[in-house]
């Protein structure tokens, strides 16, 4: 069959992912999505004639949720409509989110890969208004506004020749073709970021389902991890360079913040890994699970329980780098604090010399006025002496020995200078006053 003619019946879209849940958000979520919080939580959704039937306002749209089936503090599966696209959707305290939606006709694979996306944004954005806030900041924190990469499994019940041509069709919707193996009359196709089962009875990979893509999602999880982890290694390096050259002021605040936002980060990323570090020790605990032997031989053929195991490396590896990175800005924090006390004194020790410069400048100044007031007087002298005709006449009069126009001159300007300091001294105190 050639890849243009390529057809898949009834096909089944399955996104898994993973959101941090625990006991205490998987409790509330229940409560909500069951109305038990129905007078608490009027803001997630409105009311209706039936009570038992919640409609969630999600932005501009309405979703009504269908409760199919739930266990307390366990897990919740409900049917909900998102912009005219139904999905059935299950949740438990793992943090195992897995979205599925039938397709009731035979569909070419080109077509699906264009309905794949829509699907995983429309889930996206259904999941992010259900969510407890705290749930959402972690998740903003990880990925961003919205998670756009879940994985995804297709299950199909008719078969296809797995030709080069058919399986470079396949690996539109679920990636670089990685694995193929042989199941009964059917097989499982593996891709980068998906698989596709086909198989004549797909309801034999329920639990399968529900078990093996999501060992695939925490290992999407702790890559997102590790790459915003070696992220901030790259940025606490920026930053160590930054302090080893001459930083002003400004640097300091725009560092300052820097390691700010970076440390909230790193408790993003730690209170992640505390949660990733419960699950992966439930699944190694409690493999095998409880399934039947036809599931179970497809994990043991896949190797499932070593993949859990590396998740487990890898959750350890970069405990350890989220602890280097921690002391790194620790210690980056430290040395910014002494470089910010340092140029506060240096600072602080320039504002006191321009103190005492300023300070200096204007005694000088103030002597130079009163000085000023002293000529000033003994020119209003001089003036009064030319305009009275007493000017050559003061010449021929002594007083201890000293002419007459000499003690004129010094008392005249001793006059003035005692006037100019009054005055200057009654301006200041009423300066001061004001202030």
């Amino acid at each position: 069959m050639g890849n243009k003619d390529l057809m898949l019946e009834n096909p089944i879209i399955i996104l898994n992912e993973w959101i941090p849940f625990g006991k205490n958000y998987i409790t509330d979520f229940i409560d909500r999505i069951t109305l038990k919080r129905y007078q608490k939580t009027k803001k997630y959704f409105t009311a209706t004639d039936r009570i038992d039937e919640p409609i969630f306002k999600i932005e501009k749209f309405y979703s009504k949720v269908e409760v199919l089936q739930f266990i307390p503090d366990v897990s919740i599966q409900f049917r909900a409509n998102y912009e005219n696209v139904d999905m059935v959707i299950y949740t438990d305290y793992l943090g195992r989110v897995i979205y599925s939606s039938e397709i009731p006709e035979k569909l070419s694979v080109r077509k699906l890969s264009f309905i794949i996306p829509d699907l995983i944004l429309k889930s996206s954005k259904l999941i992010i208004n259900f969510i407890s806030p705290s749930q959402r900041f972690i998740l903003e924190g990880l990925h961003g506004e919205i998670k756009i990469y879940k994985h995804i499994s297709i299950l199909v019940r008719n078969t296809f020749e797995l030709s080069s041509e058919n399986l470079s069709v396949v690996s539109q919707v679920i990636g670089t073709i990685k694995n193929i193996i042989r199941v009964d009359d059917g097989f499982i196709i593996f891709g980068d970021y998906g698989l596709l089962i086909a198989h004549k009875e797909p309801e034999k990979f329920e639990k399968f389902i529900y078990y093996y893509p999501f060992i695939r999602s925490l290992t999407g999880v702790l890559k997102d991890v590790f790459l915003k982890i070696n992220d901030i290694a790259s940025r606490l390096e920026n930053i160590g360079e930054m302090l080893e050259e001459s930083v002003d002021w400004d640097n300091v605040g725009k560092i300052r913040g820097e390691l700010s936002e970076i440390d909230r980060e790193m408790a993003i990323i730690e209170t992640t890994l505390g949660y990733l570090d419960e699950v992966i020790e439930i699944l190694l605990k409690n493999y095998p699970p409880n399934f039947d032997e036809f599931e179970l031989n497809l994990l043991e053929l896949l190797e499932a329980k070593r993949k859990i195991e590396r998740l487990s490396y890898r959750l350890i590896e970069i405990k350890n780098i989220l602890k280097s990175n921690e002391n790194l800005a620790t210690s980056l924090a430290r040395l910014l604090t002494t470089i910010s006390e340092d140029l506060e004194r240096e600072i602080v020790s320039q504002l006191a010399l321009n103190t005492k410069y300023q300070v200096a400048l204007g005694e000088a100044m103030e002597l130079l006025e009163i000085g000023i007031f002293g000529v000033y007087a003994l020119e209003a002298v001089h003036i009064l002496l030319i305009t009275s005709g007493y000017e050559d006449k003061v010449h021929h009069f002594y007083f201890l020995n000293f002419p007459l126009d000499f003690w004129i001159v010094l008392f005249s300007t001793v006059f003035g200078i005692l006037v100019g300091t009054y005055l200057i001294k009654r301006k200041k105190r009423k300066i001061l006053h004001g202030c």
